[in-house]
Order: C-alpha cells, then structure tokens, then sequence
C-alpha cells in the first residue's frame, strides 16, 4: 500500500500521534535492548511540541494507518531549526519512510526565514525525556544530542549531517552519599587554609554576585540570585570577611531542587573564582551538594557535559560515571 507524507497538526493527528510515541518510544514496542526508552509525556506537553509556535509535524500514512513520525522545531535566536523526534514503526522500516520523513522536514525548516543550519543539540526547546539505561527507574529530562547507540546516529550521518561535539550523561546514586575517600583529606586541607563547605546565607556571605562576574557568566548569575531563597552550596574563605562566621564566597553550586519520582537532584551550574582554582575546591563544593541532595531526599543525580569539558573531571571524582554519549550533530543550509 502506498505511503503518504502529511504535514500539519489537527486535533486528530495529535492524538494519532501521542498513541504512536507511547507505542514506539515508551512502551519500545519492537526496540531492542539498545535503545532508548522514552518517558511518557502530558497532553498539554504533546500538543507544545507538536502544534506550538514554531513547531513542525509531519507523518507517515500507510491508509489510515500511522506508521512515521517526524518533528521539528524553529530557533530563530540562533539562526537553526532543530530535529526533535523521528521513529518509523519496526515493521516499515528500511522502507525509505525515514528518508522521505527527514527529507520534507528540512526542507519545511530550510524554508524558515534567517535559518542557516539544523541541528540536534540540547539548546533544542522539544525536551524528551528518557529512562537511564540499567538504573532501576531512574530518568533524565531532556536528549543532549542523538543518541550514538541508535539507528539515526548513522542515518544522519548518511545524509550530510556532521558531528560537532560529543555530550555524556553521568550518573550517580545517592543513598548514604559521602565524601569519595581521595577527597576526604582535601576537606581537612582546605579547612585548615580558612575555606568552609557551607549554604549560602546572604547575611554573612558576600561576593556570591561578583562571583559570576568573575567566571564571566552572566546566564548563571541571572538564574541563581533570582532564586537565593533556595539552598546553595558555598565555599567561603572565612578569612576574607565582616565576621569570623562569614567570609567571601569563593565557589558555588545550586541552587538545589528535587524532581520526579524517582527523585532527581536538580541545580544551575557550578563555579570558582579564577584566583581559587587548582586547589580541589569545586570538586569539594560538588561532593557537598550530592550529599546535601541525598539529605533533601534525591534518589539520584544525572548530568550531561561535553566531553572535553573539564567539568568531568569533577563529575568523575565525585563517583558519577558515564551511562550513554550522545552527539550533537549540524547540517548547514
């Protein structure tokens, strides 16, 4: 029977559509042990990504049968049109269903004024969120890239698109978190030099603001003191302060959250001042903050970075490890 590509997004194909994702994607009806399980979405959500400002669908039809998906997303701050979402149902593929898919998508985005290039990449606003592979339950909230275990790694590949960075997702359970042995001798050191593991109370600590001006990241300062009424891990040289239980603000991470079931342990960023690097003190100020999640209740914390970000090397000496790389990959217009 012949297939038939749409585009467009009636009160019909949305629901076609969400029964489609949650066969396919959640359910991984047909998936191997490989692939990814996606986690199940909201209406209102759905209907964001498929029907909001922006946003592009286009289907495969086998008669009344839905049998491809494909969604897409506009992002005229940065010159791109995203890919969100692609699945072919397990028995219609190999057909060229993807490539026709793929191939009226990009060109609905290459149509889309002052769009140069498509991406896939965690700026994307589409955020899909998915079960950490062999960790009892435990999600994340969004794809940093496209998943390199998976069948469009290569498919992408095959069409032009080009890797531009690598992004792993650590992990890390939290129940009895503690200080990893090599750095429990660190926290003594630096206690001894006048540096204090602590939350930040706006009262007796000064500099948190100055601190991003320091790292020169303004994004960070605007998230985290629109938010100082959240708990934030602080490093604080009591040395350099108005009173002997306060102190200048040396590194930061926060503010922290929690979210889900299982209970994730969310925060912003984490920093140091340029003149207070090289003595472990982020890597302390991390280690704090998951033990300081673990008492809020956090089951446990994932996190995504690049993989020549030396922030891993935070991550690893905290405990976390790698459970899936995900590349973010461009094809310019």
């Amino acid at each position: 029977m012949e297939i038939t590509i749409r585009e467009g997004a009636d009160p019909a194909l949305l629901a076609a559509a969400h029964a489609f994702y949650d066969r396919y994607s959640v359910a991984g009806e047909g998936q191997d042990n490989t692939d990814l399980r996606l986690l199940p979405v909201g209406q209102e959500e759905w209907e964001g990504w498929l029907a909001g400002t922006g946003r592009h669908t286009v289907t495969a039809w086998q008669g009344q049968r839905l049998v491809g998906l494909c969604l897409g997303a506009e992002g005229p701050e940065r010159r791109c049109g995203y890919l969100s979402y692609l699945c072919v149902a397990p028995d219609r593929r190999r057909q060229g269903i993807g490539t026709r898919l793929m191939d009226r998508l990009e060109s609905v985005l290459g149509k889309v004024p002052e769009t140069d290039k498509l991406e896939v990449v965690f700026h994307n606003p589409v955020h899909l969120p998915w079960l950490l592979p062999g960790c009892g339950g435990d999600w994340h909230p969004c794809m940093p890239g496209v998943d390199m275990d998976s069948a469009l790694y290569p498919f992408l590949r095959s069409r032009g698109w080009q890797d531009f960075a690598r992004q792993n997702l650590y992990h890390q359970r939290l129940a009895g978190y503690t200080d990893p042995p090599a750095l429990a001798a660190n926290r003594a050191r630096l206690l001894s030099e006048g540096i204090q593991l602590t939350m930040y109370d706006p009262t007796r600590h000064r500099g948190l603001a100055e601190l991003f001006d320091n790292i020169r990241n303004p994004g960070w300062k605007a998230q985290v003191l629109a938010h100082t009424d959240r708990p934030i891990v602080v490093a604080v040289d009591r040395r350099v302060g108005d009173t002997p239980e306060g102190g200048l603000v040396v590194s930061y991470t926060g503010p922290l959250s929690v979210e889900g079931s299982p209970g994730r342990g969310n925060f912003c960023g984490i920093g140091t001042r340029t003149d207070y690097r090289g003595r472990g003190i982020g890597k302390l100020v991390f280690c704090e903050m998951c033990r300081r999640h673990a008492e809020a209740g956090a089951d446990f914390m994932s996190l995504y970075t690049g993989d020549s970000n030396p922030a891993r090397h935070i991550y690893e000496a905290a405990g976390f490890t790698i459970v899936r790389s995900f590349m973010d990959m461009r094809k310019t217009l």
